[in-house]
């Protein structure tokens, strides 16, 4: 399976080309590449800021993303950055996000942009921007806990990390997610079996 690895806030930009070499990176030197699949284009995208855990995404790199939509010449287009260019109206969130969204924003106007997907915030997020649908997770290490009303400090858990699975149909984009090291009790249930045995825990089921 191809892998593509994106720059995060906690990242630094030459440790990451010095230990992952073989990396994409584009002529000016971010780590930002394009993939053309029989699911359409997708471009990943560098937002990482030097000096801040905010996102920036500069002149130059607004360039190489103009040049590669137009190249798509109306496939579809798949974004995958690590900054939300948008406000998800989470404080913690919202002020560490893309510094220059409406920029990054006017970008894609006019392009055949058919879902955005991005980290950063710790959060299972959902929505969409200028009409574009859009999907985040909880992140590998700690999660931020969903508190509106703390206005210093990031609130953190110890939640399950997640992965997501996304199906890119011609009609369809669907996503699942699944918190991997969820402990909760697993079992299966048959509502065709008589009542005292429709459900059996996962560790003593072993008829399919």
């Amino acid at each position: 399976m191809p892998v593509r690895l994106l720059m995060g806030n906690h990242d630094d930009r030459d440790n990451f080309c010095n230990v992952f070499p073989d990396a994409p990176i584009d002529d000016t030197g971010f780590v930002q590449s394009a993939l053309d699949t029989p699911a359409g284009r997708f471009l990943f995208l560098d937002t990482k800021r030097s000096d801040s855990h905010a996102g920036h995404y500069c002149a130059k790199r607004q360039a190489w993303l103009r040049a590669r939509l137009e190249e798509a010449k109306g496939k579809p287009i798949y974004l995958f950055m690590h900054h939300p260019p948008l406000s998800v109206h989470f404080r913690p969130a919202d002020e560490l996000m893309l510094g220059d969204g409406e920029a990054f924003g006017s970008i894609l106007q006019g392009h055949s942009i058919r879902h955005l997907f991005f980290g950063h915030v710790h959060r299972p997020i959902a929505g969409s921007w200028q009409r574009i649908p859009f999907s985040t997770l909880r992140g590998l290490n700690h999660q931020v806990w969903l508190d509106f009303e703390r206005s210093r400090g990031i609130p953190c858990s110890m939640e399950p990390p997640a992965y997501a699975i996304a199906f890119l149909n011609a009609d369809a984009v669907v996503i699942h997610t699944h918190d991997f090291l969820d402990t909760s009790a697993k079992y299966l249930y048959d509502p065709d079996l008589p009542v005292e045995r429709q459900v059996v825990p996962m560790a003593r089921a072993t008829e399919p």
